[in-house]
This record gives structure tokens, sequence and C-alpha cells, in this order.
């Protein structure tokens, strides 16, 4: 959306700014007294009209899915995946491993491809996966075939971060979303000690895990917030290689405005 500053808005006016979407400011003399960005972002408006702060956008589009085959996509994960781990941990650790771990996702997308429009719960879908590595893990002399289970969920894993380099598939918020699963089930999951040294580590381990998903998500919230990265070309061939000319082109939000002629 744009905004067009205008004395007096005639009916052509309207009709064209209906059209091309766009905003037509009544009884504004210079652009410096129009601010668009509510009108462009939506939901709650911001509390200084020229600096965006709607950082609730974090965990709300963890809920968005851009159609029915993504959100049938989601349902399917959280049926015969997440719906175990809230049986052997609870709903309330998964709920936390869940939420964190996609919060942390699409920073990690907002920070290092910027320009891009996504929605969906990916990052809390690789932080799952992540707490079935803990699992197997945590409970390796109690599986009868450990290395077996641990090479099938490093072959899932493996090949779902090879089609996050397709387009419209976020591998950075997969990336991420996975570490933070990882250090979070650590931390929060469960966990069976076979003896008092065995347990002191474990303990420990937690304190590690807990530190580390402190720290690495100030770090994110400061690349995000403080000192933004704008421009990383390297970046996005992680989220998609250009097989062909036009494979990646058209992901990311076009911000060169236009000059309509209305008149």
């Amino acid at each position: 959306m744009e905004c067009f500053v205008t004395f007096e808005v005639t009916a052509r006016i309207k009709k064209g700014c209906n059209t091309l979407t766009v905003a037509a400011r009544i009884k504004h003399y210079c652009c410096s007294q129009v601010s668009c960005m509510n009108n462009v972002c939506g939901m709650v408006p911001f509390h200084s009209p020229d600096h965006p702060d709607q950082f609730y956008r974090l965990w709300t589009s963890l809920f968005i899915h851009a159609g029915v085959f993504h959100l049938a996509i989601t349902l399917f994960l959280q049926f015969f995946c997440m719906r175990d781990l809230e049986k052997l941990a609870g709903p309330v650790r998964i709920g936390l491993i869940y939420i964190i771990s996609g919060i942390a996702g699409n920073l990690a997308s907002a920070i290092f491809v910027p320009y891009r429009a996504e929605v969906g719960p990916s990052g809390s879908q690789f932080g799952l996966l992540a707490c079935l590595f803990v699992e197997v893990i945590n409970c390796w002399p109690l599986i009868r075939h450990p290395w077996s289970a641990l090479g099938r969920l490093v072959g899932l894993t493996g090949a779902l971060f090879l089609i996050g380099l397709l387009p419209w598939v976020d591998n950075y918020a997969h990336i991420f979303g996975f570490i933070f699963g990882f250090l979070l089930s650590y931390a929060l999951l469960p966990f069976v000690s076979f003896g008092p040294y065995d347990r002191r580590r474990k303990v420990l381990l937690i304190w590690v895990c807990l530190l580390a998903v402190l720290v690495m998500l100030s770090a994110l919230i400061i690349l995000f917030y403080v000192t933004p990265i704008y421009e990383c070309k390297i970046c996005e061939y992680l989220n998609c290689i250009p097989l062909t000319s036009e494979l990646c082109a058209e992901q990311n939000i076009n911000f060169n405005r236009k000059h309509h002629n209305l008149i």
C-alpha cells in the first residue's frame, strides 16, 4: 500500500486509489505529515507512528498458514508427533518448546532474509523434531537398536533441510528452530539417570542448555532490533539455491516505490 498527499479528493482519485490499493491523505501539505506504516502493517496500531513495534508477530505468525495444504502438514505433524510428546512430557513443557523454537526461528528468518513475508510454525515443528533426538539420546541404554533409531531421525532431518533449499520454504526457521528445540528439550524434558554421577552430569547439562538458549535468544533480539542485517546475499543461498534464473526470483517483497499517475 502507498500513500498520496492531496488537497482535494475527487471521485476519480478515489476510484484510482481503490484500484491501486493506495490511501489518499486529505489536507496534508507535505509527505512528512503522513505515516503509512499503520495502514500497511495493520493489526494493533504502533505506539510510535514512525517506528514499527509489532513484536507480537513473532508468535502470532506461528498460528497462521498459507493455505489448506500448509495447515494439513501442521495438523499431521502435531497429531503424529506432538501428541505423543505431550503424553510423555506434558503440555506445558512441549508448549514452551514449541513456542520458543518458533519465535527463535522467526527471528532468525527476519534477520537473515528480511524481505520475505512468511507464516507458519516451521521452526516449532523442527523444535519438536529435535525433541525426538533428545529422547533417543536420553533413553539410549533402554532402546534395543539406538543407532538405527538415531539414523532414521538423521535421515529425515537431512531430507527436510534439503527441502528447505527450495523456494518458499524457510530453512533459517528450520535450523534455528531445531537448535533451540534441541537445547530446550535437554533442559525441560524428563530424563532417566543411571547413578549419581549421571544425574549430576545431566543437571549440569540442563543449566548449560538454559544459559545457551538465553544467550542465543538475546543475540537474535539484538541483531533484529539494534544492529539489523539489511543485505546478506550469501544468506539467501541457505534458503533457496537458484538452480535456474527464475527459481528464487519471486520470493522477496518488492519495496520499490511505484509512481502512479491518477490524474
